[in-house]
């Protein structure tokens, strides 16, 4: 994997400015992410690793490995509107996702121009998303606090899952928030990390689960940027963050 330099932030980032301004300093100044997924027990072992190349905050391309099925691993550029809102996803050389923008909605197609999701913007934030799956249509309902975290999620039956105990800090894979409409399970759209996942209960035709809490871990490197993180619900991994 490329040996990547970790960033050494300004000293402007230790003084009396607020976790907004720190947290667009860091964004400004990190121009590669890279992201690896572990097994938490046996830490040389790599499950994949995503190298993301950054330009005004913006994602310009990915280069995905995926370390047991290497004929999964890809490599994608991104291409943008006037208006710094992601339109295309390009792989081997052909258009792999297209996003067709309608006001504040956002119309996400596959390569095979069918429809696979549908994501509606409020004052740049994410409010509702479909996801068109074979088995359905996921509808999601997203609720923030005033600093723009996401407190929770629900369905048409209410609220699904809630997270908690917010700290400023910044969540790493909010750096390629640009293309979160591409990327939404790897929650780019979250700006900082909570410690506690609620997940209330659910009973459906194939399973059921109790009311759990999760809880999240991780460290923080010289640069006060998360450089591991390991959660309860994963449970077997560790991910990895480095920044350059």
């Amino acid at each position: 994997m490329k040996n990547f330099t970790l960033l050494i932030l300004t000293l402007s980032l230790f003084t009396g400015c607020s976790n907004n301004d720190d947290d667009n300093e860091i964004q400004i100044g990190i121009k590669e992410l890279s992201y690896t997924l572990r097994l938490k027990n046996n830490p040389a072992d790599l499950i994949y690793n995503q190298e993301y190349t950054i330009e005004n905050e913006k994602v310009l391309s990915v280069k995905y490995t995926n370390y047991n099925n290497p004929e999964f691993s890809y490599f994608s550029t991104f291409e943008y509107d006037e208006n710094n809102r992601i339109v295309k996803e390009i792989r081997e050389d052909e258009i792999y996702r297209e996003i067709i923008w309608i006001n504040n909605v956002a119309k996400v197609y596959d390569n095979q121009n069918q429809l696979i999701s549908e994501f509606e913007f409020t004052n740049s934030l994410i409010s509702n998303y479909k996801l068109y799956e074979m088995n359905g249509i996921r509808i999601r309902n997203l609720n923030y606090d005033s600093n723009d975290n996401v407190i929770s999620i629900g369905d048409e039956n209410g609220v699904i899952v809630e997270f908690l105990d917010y700290e400023p800090i910044l969540n790493p894979l909010s750096l390629i928030s640009s293309i979160d409409i591409l990327r939404i399970d790897y929650k780019p759209h979250f700006k900082n990390v909570f410690k506690t996942e609620k997940v209330y209960p659910f009973e459906g035709e194939d399973f059921s689960h109790s009311l759990r809490f999760y809880n999240y871990q991780w460290t923080l490197g010289q640069d006060q940027l998360i450089h591991t993180m390991e959660d309860e619900k994963t449970a077997i991994y560790t991910s990895v963050f480095e920044y350059n």
